[in-house]
């Protein structure tokens, strides 16, 4: 009966290792499907740029001549959603959405001398290497949700949010609103720091990041305190906060600038705290003895220290 049981076991953890070596293939696959859509956007639309500014002149409004006297780069626009389409059913969301934010990111870059050129640069390279480093660190948990595009309500009414406190201020104060070069710069550098922050974290972190907190711990979960981990407890959430905050100030949107850094702290302060109960649950004293001796990162934040009402051993 025993070896028996063995044998199953084995079956099993043969077959789990077999359907997890399969999936991690497929995710890495999309890793690769994101990066070659988002390098076709700049590539193609880099060589042949559109010239949208005589676009419409040149339009054939007589008929008799369409398509003839398009512009080539427009001509090839059909083409390269073909080439996209031709992909499997699985990885086309995936491709569209790597394409547009690689042609998002050219646009941004070829805008670059203004602070909303330099802004829609840095937010295309956010989502796009929100998908590959997830891809990387963490193939079983990659999905569309992981480009972060789709993150919340909230989080897209924030973005309009500061576009329209841009364009306001451009219009109204254009002279300020483009003579603090060194303002965008201050931020584009936060953003970056935000950005190298954030991604170590999640690929020192492997198979124990997750953008959704966990309610079950996995056997596979394990404490994380070394690396980027030994100076904060939550390396990405710094991370992320400060690429909120430096987007704002690489817009020079003062007003945006409070909000966000309000907004942002009060929501990672409650994810923080619900995350670290979980954490306690899962670890018990040893994620206790890593909160004395490691702070969360985000000053005036200091997480989940009561006890739990589950996991956590109890008198």
């Amino acid at each position: 009966f025993t070896s028996t049981r063995d044998d199953n076991s084995i079956i099993k953890y043969r077959e789990y290792c077999e359907n997890n070596s399969l999936k991690v293939i497929i995710m890495l696959a999309e890793v690769k499907i994101s990066l070659a859509s988002s390098l076709l956007a700049v590539i193609i639309n880099h060589l042949l740029p559109l010239e949208y500014s005589s676009l419409i002149s040149t339009f054939p409004w007589d008929l008799s001549l369409f398509p003839h006297s398009l512009p080539l780069p427009l001509l090839l626009k059909p083409l390269e959603l073909g080439l996209l389409l031709l992909l499997d059913q699985t990885h086309r969301l995936t491709a569209c959405t790597a394409y547009l934010l690689g042609f998002l990111f050219l646009i941004g870059l070829q805008n670059s001398a203004a602070p909303f050129g330099l802004y829609l640069t840095v937010l295309a390279f956010f989502h796009l290497s929100e998908f590959v480093t997830t891809g990387l660190s963490n193939p079983q948990n990659l999905s569309f949700d992981s480009f972060l595009v789709n993150h919340s309500w909230q989080y897209g009414l924030a973005m309009l949010i500061s576009w329209v406190e841009y364009f306001i201020q451009l219009w109204l104060l254009p002279e300020v609103k483009l003579s603090l070069p060194m303002v965008s710069y201050t931020g584009l550098v936060i953003c970056l720091l935000g950005e190298l922050i954030r991604k170590l974290a999640m690929l020192q972190a492997g198979r124990n990041f997750n953008h959704i907190v966990q309610s079950n711990k996995a056997d596979e979960h394990q404490l994380v305190t070394s690396g980027i981990y030994s100076f904060c407890r939550h390396p990405s959430y710094l991370g992320w906060f400060l690429w909120s905050v430096g987007s704002q100030v690489l817009l020079v949107n003062p007003l945006c600038l409070i909000i966000y850094g309000v907004v942002s702290f009060a929501f990672f302060k409650e994810r923080i705290y619900v995350e670290e109960y979980t954490l306690i649950a899962f670890f018990g004293d040893q994620y206790r003895q890593y909160q004395t001796r490691t702070g969360t990162g985000i000053p005036g934040i200091e997480g989940f220290h009561g006890p739990v009402m589950w996991g956590e051993h109890q008198d």
